[in-house]
């Protein structure tokens, strides 16, 4: 007969075969998990961006409303504003900063009583800077309204700048 040869299955894998394999499995976990990375602090960007714009947007609204209502300033310089309002609740609507960096809204009669009313802005956002301007042309009275906001979600910091212009009720 002829010689019969034996095979022999080889089971498991070499040194060298491991070792290539555990190199390339690592090289593909590091891509993966810088990925993941990149696209997770990208989504905290754009979280801070989002929520910084929609509180500038609400806030701005706000006194652009009242100041829109309002018959004329009685401040405005600086992070003051005081506006007087024909209005029956309110005759006195003022915005302002906090110590706290927040922009706050009050209430009154007059400017001796007034009453907090509530914040502008939401709690992850403080104010940087708060301008407001009388602009008076003799024929029409406006208030501009310069703030700079901040927020920081998870390490990201964002800041802007935002701007509106209103005119006062009856002066167009």
């Amino acid at each position: 007969m002829l010689k019969k040869i034996k095979q022999q299955k080889i089971q498991g894998f070499t040194l060298v075969e491991m070792m290539i394999y555990l190199a390339l499995m690592t090289v593909i976990a590091v891509v993966i998990v810088q990925s993941i990375v990149v696209v997770l602090k990208s989504n905290r960007k754009g979280f801070a961006e989002s929520n910084l714009r929609n509180t500038a947007y609400s806030a701005l609204e706000g006194m652009v409303r009242e100041i829109h209502a309002s018959d004329s300033t009685i401040i405005a310089s600086g992070s003051l504003l005081q506006l007087n309002q024909s209005n029956p609740i309110a005759n006195v609507v003022q915005f302002s900063t906090s110590s706290d960096a927040r922009l706050n809204m009050y209430e009154g009669g007059s400017t001796s009583t007034l009453s907090y009313f509530g914040p502008l802005i939401s709690k992850d956002v403080i104010v940087k800077n708060l301008i407001f301007t009388n602009i008076n042309t003799g024929k029409s009275q406006a208030v501009r309204i310069q703030i700079n906001l901040t927020t920081a979600v998870d390490g990201q910091t964002k800041s802007e700048w935002f701007y509106d212009t209103a005119i006062l009720k009856g002066s167009y």
